[in-house]
């Protein structure tokens, strides 16, 4: 047994370093191959070991074996799909929405296989199951207490160096190739240490029954968001350009509070008190009322600009919550109605809730491992539908070329964005044509060094600058400061301009500011700041900075006053700024 348990930690000591190491050169990787390490492989094969651990044998390492094959075929797929079309590794799409739904599927069913190792049958109670689930989610959660408490003692120890001038220790701690194999391996040895003690247990039924009893108010708030929504209209929800993440959380906060408080379909938590047991499952009817509004506000956007890559992840995450609301909406409703109508002779019978929280649970789960199979296939690739759509949109006359953004299909859609320009190339219609030959022209280097450094193309700077309002009326900016401000765009002097987007975002004014040669000089205003730039050279070089909210709208007067003394102080609509000089 001793032996055993020395092989145990050993497993789980490695995998934990090498998961940190792999993270840590992932999440500081800028270019090159380390952005296409495979991630679900990384993390989901370690926490399925550690969590899996007090099983140690051949069915685990089995279990093991089978997981990391599947995983590989994902991913293997998922990089041929994504893959640069010029062959070379500049950058590769984030893979956050790519991970969250393979961990989703290997997480709810990792508790199944646990539990068949434990008992050695296939044919395995959904109350195992479920507690299970209960007993890995408090394990990670403990685990994220004592990471917490572990860096915030390091944190303190590091500054303690810092005072007495042994400042390369907390640099060394810190790095990325330290902290993170520092994390895993907290995590790794916090769960395996909880897993020695029976306690976790205790303390996860206490966590649950608190749950339970938060779905009641929850429930009364949901409620009366609905019923209000008739008469506040749809207009404020959405104005705020996050309704359809809030009624999400909405629905996974109810559906996560009703399996506390109902678990397996054994526990009536509010037998006791019939109003507070109506106001609970209330929330429950209100799940696909949500489910239908994400789907409004997600077709809207679809109608408007077509399915990109990111709407058909957050339609994976609607229709996946909508599945479950249905299902305990369902229940609840026919159970009401069995109840109100009188059909049924026996409870144990008729009664559908809470005994199908299982049946429920189990066949969401199987639909959501089936989605997300085909996610990661050509069936339902996020990159292949979002392709296909945006160019089916572009030759059917929905979306106008002069608009069409033909370098989302190159480099943000891999394989497929490359096949859909093709497709393109071989449009009779010339503006198409022209687009696409340009979109291929573009240098993958300098593309992907504008997305690093959050600036727009060099395109979309030429354009902000030709359509910038420059006053006084008439007056142009001189071609050669045109093409310096493109290439300093965002770097040195001008590194404001990194969030600037359009042409309302900027003005230029100018004005003799009263020096000794009365020279001209260039007035640049973004909201917030302004630059004052001598242009009498071939090259321009910013000489001063105006703090203050400015705002490019204050300039439409043209009224710009110069105040005493020299780039000092200017006169700027209603408020005086002050210049400092560079």
């Amino acid at each position: 047994m001793y032996g055993i348990d020395r092989r145990r930690y050993l497993w789980v000591s490695v995998s934990a370093l090498l998961q940190g190491l792999l993270l840590g050169k992932y999440m500081y990787a800028d270019t090159g191959l380390f952005l296409a390490l495979p991630l679900p492989l990384i993390i989901i094969v370690p926490f399925a070991l550690w969590l899996g651990q007090e099983h140690w044998g051949r069915r685990l390492m089995r279990f093991l074996g089978a997981l990391t094959a599947i995983l590989s075929v994902f991913c293997a797929y998922w990089l041929w799909s994504v893959w640069p079309a010029d062959a070379e590794v500049y950058f590769l799409p984030p893979q956050n929405m790519y991970l969250t739904r393979i961990c989703a599927v290997v997480f709810m069913f990792l508790p199944f296989f646990q539990c068949r190792i434990a008992m050695w049958s296939w044919r395995v109670p959904y109350s195992e199951v479920f507690f299970q689930l209960c007993r890995n989610i408090f394990l990670l959660f403990q685990a994220v207490i004592v990471t917490v408490i572990f860096w915030a003692l390091l944190l303190t120890a590091s500054l303690l160096f810092d005072i007495i001038g042994l400042d390369f220790v907390p640099h060394a701690v810190f790095s990325p190739l330290v902290a993170f194999p520092l994390t895993s391996l907290t995590i790794a040895l916090s769960i395996t240490l909880a897993l020695k003690h029976p306690g976790i247990d205790s303390l996860g039924r206490w966590i649950l029954a608190i749950l339970a009893w938060l779905l009641p108010p929850f429930s009364i708030l949901s409620v009366v968001f609905v019923i209000a929504l008739p008469f506040s209209g749809l207009r404020p929800l959405w104005a705020t350009g996050q309704a359809s993440s809030l009624m999400l959380l909405l629905q996974l906060a109810t559906i996560l509070l009703a399996n506390a408080a109902w678990l397996d379909g054994t526990r009536a938590p509010f037998s006791n008190n019939k109003t507070i047991s109506a106001a609970a499952k209330l929330s429950l009817l209100c799940l696909p009322i949500y489910t239908g509004l994400c789907l409004y506000s997600l077709g809207i956007r679809i109608q408007q600009y077509g399915w990109s890559v990111d709407r058909v992840q957050a339609a994976f995450f609607v229709v996946m919550a909508g599945i479950w609301g249905i299902g305990y909406a369902g229940a609840v409703l026919l159970d009401a109605l069995t109840l109100l109508l009188r059909w049924r002779q026996e409870r144990s019978r008729a009664a559908l809730w809470p005994y199908a929280i299982g049946k429920i649970n189990t066949v969401a789960a199987l639909l959501l491992a089936l989605i997300v199979v085909a996610m990661n296939s050509p069936l339902l690739d996020p990159y292949r539908l979002s392709a296909n759509n945006q160019v089916d949109r572009l030759l059917a006359g929905r979306a106008n070329p002069e608009s069409f953004d033909f370098s989302y299909l190159r480099f943000s859609l891999g394989r497929y964005g490359s096949l859909a320009l093709s497709r393109l190339a071989d449009s009779d219609a010339g503006v198409i044509l022209d687009q696409v030959s340009e979109a291929l022209s573009q240098d993958p280097k300098e593309h992907w060094g504008n997305v690093r450094d959050g600036i727009v193309s060099e395109k979309a700077r030429r354009e902000i600058l030709a359509g910038a309002k420059t006053y006084p009326d008439g007056r142009d900016l001189p071609q050669a400061f045109v093409d310096s401000m493109v290439r300093q765009w965002g770097r040195a002097d001008f590194y404001f301009l990194r969030d600037v987007r359009g042409t309302s975002d900027l003005a230029f004014s100018f004005k003799k500011f009263g020096t000794e040669n009365d020279d001209e000089y260039l007035l640049l205003v973004k909201r917030g700041m302004g630059l004052l730039i001598d242009v009498s050279s071939p090259e321009p070089r910013a000489v001063g900075t105006v703090y203050g909210y400015l705002n490019p709208s204050d300039m439409e007067s043209g009224d710009v006053e110069v105040l005493a003394p020299k780039f000092n102080d200017i006169w700027l609509g209603d408020s005086r700024y002050q210049i400092v000089p560079r």
